[in-house]
Formats: C-alpha cells, sequence, structure tokens
C-alpha cells in the first residue's frame, strides 16, 4: 500500500486486490487465523496468544493508514482512526470468508469493489498526489 500516493487510495487498492482472491486458488490466511482464534482452547494458550498477536498487528497496519491519511488532511478529523481500522479489520475477514463459499468470483470482487468505494468515500476531495 506504500506505492500509493494517498493513504486511503492505498487501502482501497488492497481490497480492490482481495476482491481476486477466488481466481488464486490461495487458502485465506486471515480466514485460517479466524478459525483458529475460534476453535483454539484455553490448553493452546501460546497458539492462541500468536493468533491475536497477528489479528492485532493487521489490526494496527490498517489503523496507521488511517492514522496517516488524517495527518495529511485527507481524513476528517472527526473520524476515529480506530474505529475505522477496526471496521476495515472485520470487513477484510468476512470478505476472505466469504470467498470461501461457494460464490463466483465475480461476487467477491463486486462486494470488494463496495467496500473500496467506502473507503474512498470517507477521502476529503484532494486532488491525488497533494
Amino acid at each position: 500500500m506504500g506505492a500509493y500516493q494517498s493513504p486511503l487510495l492505498g487501502l482501497a487498492a488492497f481490497v480492490r486486490q482481495l476482491g481476486g482472491i477466488r481466481d488464486k486458488g490461495l487458502p485465506s490466511q486471515a480466514c485460517m487465523l479466524v478459525k483458529s482464534l475460534l476453535e483454539l482452547g484455553a490448553r493452546e494458550q501460546t497458539a492462541l496468544q500468536k493468533v491475536e498477536m497477528l489479528l492485532a498487528g493487521m489490526e494496527l497496519r490498517f489503523i496507521n493508514y488511517f492514522t496517516e491519511a488524517q495527518r495529511l488532511g485527507e481524513l476528517d478529523s472527526k473520524l476515529d482512526p480506530t474505529r475505522l481500522g477496526r471496521r476495515l479489520q472485520a470487513e477484510v475477514m468476512g470478505l476472505r470468508a466469504f470467498a470461501q463459499r461457494d460464490v463466483e468470483s465475480a461476487a467477491v470482487q463486486a462486494l470488494a469493489e463496495d467496500m473500496a468505494l467506502s473507503i474512498e468515500g470517507l477521502r476529503i476531495d484532494k486532488p491525488v498526489g497533494v
């Protein structure tokens, strides 16, 4: 996402890329993490902590992008970057789980596009590169 002139445009591009997950035929790491989080019991505390650490790291990366967008003035200062980051993480994990269902790739891509447009809709109108 760092190659984009705008943190929000980078996040939107990342989500659009996820829309093609079914085309790649790869297992979904986020899906595996969620499954592990739900299924690991107290006896597997070490594994559970590792899963939590990975999910927290994903959340923090999203939060940092929203925070940077705010710093650059492309995201309303009244919006909460933590809440936005957590929401995006939930949406991404949901999209990855949805992609595991018996649905057409076009349906996954359409949902990813909706999510990307939602992120772009947060952007305060600024010319790209400013």
